[in-house]
Protein backbone atom coordinates (compact mmCIF):
# COMPACT_ATOMS: atom_id res chain seq x y z
CA UNK A 1 0.00 0.00 0.00
CA UNK A 2 0.90 3.85 -0.73
CA UNK A 3 0.83 6.52 1.23
CA UNK A 4 0.35 10.07 0.69
CA UNK A 5 0.46 13.02 3.27
CA UNK A 6 -1.20 16.78 2.37
CA UNK A 7 -1.55 20.09 4.14
CA UNK A 8 -5.52 20.05 4.55
CA UNK A 9 -6.16 23.05 2.93
CA UNK A 10 -10.22 22.61 2.02
CA UNK A 11 -13.30 22.46 4.31
CA UNK A 12 -13.20 19.12 3.33
CA UNK A 13 -10.23 17.56 4.20
CA UNK A 14 -10.79 19.81 7.57
CA UNK A 15 -13.75 17.45 8.40
CA UNK A 16 -11.58 14.93 7.48
CA UNK A 17 -9.12 15.75 9.90
CA UNK A 18 -11.31 16.20 12.76
CA UNK A 19 -13.55 12.94 12.09
CA UNK A 20 -10.18 11.38 12.25
CA UNK A 21 -8.76 12.13 14.86
CA UNK A 22 -12.41 11.86 17.12
CA UNK A 23 -12.73 8.09 15.60
CA UNK A 24 -9.56 7.33 17.28
CA UNK A 25 -9.87 9.77 20.34
CA UNK A 26 -9.17 7.04 22.79
CA UNK A 27 -6.04 5.86 20.78
CA UNK A 28 -4.73 9.46 21.32
CA UNK A 29 -4.50 8.89 25.04
CA UNK A 30 -4.47 12.34 25.25
CA UNK A 31 -3.62 13.24 29.41
CA UNK A 32 -6.45 15.86 29.59
CA UNK A 33 -10.39 15.95 29.61
CA UNK A 34 -12.32 15.80 26.13
CA UNK A 35 -12.40 19.48 26.24
CA UNK A 36 -8.65 20.52 26.72
CA UNK A 37 -8.11 17.58 24.30
CA UNK A 38 -10.45 19.04 21.76
CA UNK A 39 -8.66 22.56 21.85
CA UNK A 40 -5.33 20.55 21.20
CA UNK A 41 -7.16 18.52 18.43
CA UNK A 42 -9.18 21.56 16.99
CA UNK A 43 -6.49 24.69 17.44
CA UNK A 44 -4.51 23.76 14.28
CA UNK A 45 -7.75 24.36 12.21
CA UNK A 46 -8.46 27.68 14.29
CA UNK A 47 -5.49 29.59 14.82
CA UNK A 48 -4.20 31.48 12.23
CA UNK A 49 -0.81 30.12 10.35
CA UNK A 50 -1.17 27.05 11.91
CA UNK A 51 -1.40 23.35 9.88
CA UNK A 52 -2.90 20.24 9.48
CA UNK A 53 -1.45 17.38 7.45
CA UNK A 54 -3.19 14.12 6.44
CA UNK A 55 -1.96 10.40 5.84
CA UNK A 56 -4.04 9.30 3.28
CA UNK A 57 -3.74 5.57 1.78
CA UNK A 58 -4.44 4.62 -2.15
CA UNK A 59 -8.15 4.61 -0.77
CA UNK A 60 -7.93 8.56 0.02
CA UNK A 61 -8.62 7.62 3.65
CA UNK A 62 -6.97 8.97 6.72
CA UNK A 63 -4.71 6.77 8.11
CA UNK A 64 -2.75 9.91 10.34
CA UNK A 65 -3.05 13.25 11.04
CA UNK A 66 -0.41 15.77 12.56
CA UNK A 67 -1.29 19.64 13.39
CA UNK A 68 0.59 22.09 14.72
CA UNK A 69 0.29 25.81 15.59
CA UNK A 70 2.61 28.43 15.30
CA UNK A 71 4.29 29.94 19.35
CA UNK A 72 4.48 28.36 22.65
CA UNK A 73 2.37 29.05 25.89
CA UNK A 74 5.85 30.19 27.30
CA UNK A 75 6.54 32.12 24.89
CA UNK A 76 2.89 34.17 24.89
CA UNK A 77 2.44 32.34 21.12
CA UNK A 78 5.10 35.34 20.18
CA UNK A 79 8.01 32.95 19.55
CA UNK A 80 6.41 32.57 16.11
CA UNK A 81 9.60 30.48 14.77
CA UNK A 82 9.17 27.75 16.92
CA UNK A 83 6.58 25.27 15.93
CA UNK A 84 4.43 23.13 18.63
CA UNK A 85 3.13 20.14 17.47
CA UNK A 86 -0.86 19.44 19.02
CA UNK A 87 -1.26 16.26 17.90
CA UNK A 88 0.40 13.53 15.84
CA UNK A 89 -1.41 10.02 15.45
CA UNK A 90 -1.31 7.15 12.95
CA UNK A 91 -3.70 3.83 12.69
CA UNK A 92 -1.87 0.91 14.15
CA UNK A 93 -0.99 -0.93 11.18
CA UNK A 94 0.27 2.23 9.84
CA UNK A 95 2.79 2.03 12.00
CA UNK A 96 6.18 1.40 10.48
CA UNK A 97 9.02 3.31 9.91
CA UNK A 98 8.72 4.01 6.37
CA UNK A 99 5.63 5.64 6.63
CA UNK A 100 6.73 7.96 9.82
CA UNK A 101 9.66 8.33 8.16
CA UNK A 102 7.87 9.64 5.09
CA UNK A 103 5.46 11.50 7.58
CA UNK A 104 8.63 13.64 8.55
CA UNK A 105 10.11 13.99 5.52
CA UNK A 106 7.15 15.76 3.70
CA UNK A 107 7.01 17.86 7.26
CA UNK A 108 10.97 18.98 6.71
CA UNK A 109 10.10 19.72 3.00
CA UNK A 110 7.08 21.65 3.45
CA UNK A 111 8.47 23.57 6.23
CA UNK A 112 11.32 24.60 4.23
CA UNK A 113 9.17 26.03 1.69
CA UNK A 114 7.23 28.29 4.45
CA UNK A 115 7.72 31.79 3.80
CA UNK A 116 7.90 32.66 7.37
CA UNK A 117 11.14 30.78 9.32
CA UNK A 118 10.51 28.07 11.31
CA UNK A 119 13.70 27.20 13.32
CA UNK A 120 12.48 24.79 15.81
CA UNK A 121 9.79 21.93 16.70
CA UNK A 122 8.52 21.21 20.20
CA UNK A 123 6.45 18.70 21.51
CA UNK A 124 4.63 17.12 24.54
CA UNK A 125 3.80 13.09 25.53
CA UNK A 126 3.48 11.28 28.37
CA UNK A 127 5.73 9.20 30.11
CA UNK A 128 6.19 6.01 27.69
CA UNK A 129 9.27 3.88 27.19
CA UNK A 130 8.49 3.26 23.55
CA UNK A 131 7.89 6.87 22.68
CA UNK A 132 10.80 8.07 24.73
CA UNK A 133 12.97 5.86 22.44
CA UNK A 134 11.72 7.02 19.03
CA UNK A 135 11.46 10.83 19.59
CA UNK A 136 14.86 10.23 21.37
CA UNK A 137 16.11 9.44 18.14
CA UNK A 138 15.70 12.39 16.33
CA UNK A 139 14.79 15.30 19.47
CA UNK A 140 15.88 15.63 23.03
CA UNK A 141 13.87 15.65 25.96
CA UNK A 142 13.98 19.52 27.56
CA UNK A 143 11.81 19.57 30.50
CA UNK A 144 9.01 17.64 32.41
CA UNK A 145 5.79 19.19 33.53
CA UNK A 146 3.34 17.74 36.83
CA UNK A 147 0.05 17.40 35.47
CA UNK A 148 -3.15 15.74 37.50
CA UNK A 149 -2.97 13.15 34.99
CA UNK A 150 0.93 12.03 35.60
CA UNK A 151 4.19 13.70 34.06
CA UNK A 152 4.39 14.97 30.43
CA UNK A 153 7.90 15.48 28.62
CA UNK A 154 9.02 18.06 26.71
CA UNK A 155 10.96 17.55 22.87
CA UNK A 156 12.47 19.63 21.14
CA UNK A 157 13.92 19.78 17.76
CA UNK A 158 15.52 22.12 15.38
CA UNK A 159 14.26 21.88 11.59
CA UNK A 160 18.34 21.39 10.76
CA UNK A 161 18.55 18.49 12.91
CA UNK A 162 15.30 16.83 11.96
CA UNK A 163 16.12 17.33 8.49
CA UNK A 164 19.78 15.82 8.95
CA UNK A 165 17.58 13.06 10.28
CA UNK A 166 15.56 12.35 7.91
CA UNK A 167 18.50 13.11 5.20
CA UNK A 168 20.19 9.72 7.02
CA UNK A 169 17.27 7.38 5.19
CA UNK A 170 17.37 8.93 1.66
CA UNK A 171 20.29 6.46 0.51
CA UNK A 172 17.31 3.91 1.10
CA UNK A 173 14.14 3.96 0.00
CA UNK A 174 11.69 5.33 2.22
CA UNK A 175 8.59 3.95 0.77
CA UNK A 176 6.44 1.47 2.19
Amino acid sequence: MYYTFSVSASHMYHRKYLDFLLSHYEGLGMPYSFPVSFNFIASPLLIEDSRCILCLDDDGEAVGALGYIRGTGEGDYEDRHILQLQVAYLVEECRRTPVFLRGLQFLTEYLEEETEEVAELVFWTKQDAYLARLFGKFAERTSVSGTAAGDLYAYRVTLAQLKAYVGRFASRSIDS
